[in-house]
């Protein structure tokens, strides 16, 4: 694939790329809100003496989400043979987890790590962005992007305060799991028409 397009950088191919990036991305998301949603049922598949540890769960995923999407954009450094860009952009990521590691462990303990992982693949990501719109520029929706961003972190938000405030546990999965189909709905009507389907298509067309 990457000898193909080396050779042919159509607008398809960018177009594809860009997809590949947004849907990963909403599905990430899904993951996360789903995973935060339903903690109340996940920490009973280990043990009691760990449930201490769930509160670097939403850091350690988003550090992960972050991390898929830097591999996603770092498709330039592969297409253009510029690979020693990847090399550069991991040990910097590197510089940052020790930094952090070092600095804050003595203090934070096991939440310093999460914070490492989570801010070196952030920062790897937010290169690697820049310096592709630079060499291989590729036309990422940024907009869309940035609007399931936001409706992620205002329902993960009405997450976090109904775990807060709510003592109740099935009234928390009850609202999370209408807060999940808040975003299902969302991503199908936005970005998944279900009329444009195969197969299921023909039922949602009037």
């Amino acid at each position: 694939i990457f000898a193909r397009d080396r050779e042919e950088s159509s607008n398809s191919n960018l177009k594809s790329y860009a997809d590949a990036s947004k849907y990963f991305l909403i599905l990430g998301l899904l993951i996360f809100l789903v995973t935060l949603g339903y903690l109340d049922i996940i920490k009973y598949l280990i043990p009691k003496n760990y449930h201490e540890g769930l509160k670097v769960v939403p850091i350690v995923m988003l550090g992960e989400l972050f991390f898929g999407l830097y591999f996603n954009l770092s498709l330039w450094y592969k297409l253009t043979d510029k690979t020693k860009w990847g090399a550069y952009m991991s040990l910097f990521g590197l510089v940052i987890t020790l930094t952090i590691l070092i600095v804050f462990i003595p203090h934070y303990g096991y939440m310093a790590c999460a914070w490492a992982s989570f801010f070196a693949n952030l920062s790897m990501m937010i290169i690697s962005y820049f310096l592709g719109q630079k060499h291989y520029p590729i036309p990422y929706n940024l907009k869309t992007a940035g609007n399931f961003v936001i409706l992620t972190v205002v329902l993960g938000a009405f997450m976090y305060l109904n775990f807060m405030y709510s003592p109740n546990v099935v009234f928390r999965i009850v609202l999370n799991t209408i807060i999940v189909i808040i975003y299902m709905v969302v991503t199908i009507k936005k970005e998944l028409p279900l009329r444009e389907m195969p197969v299921i298509g023909k039922y949602f067309r009037k």
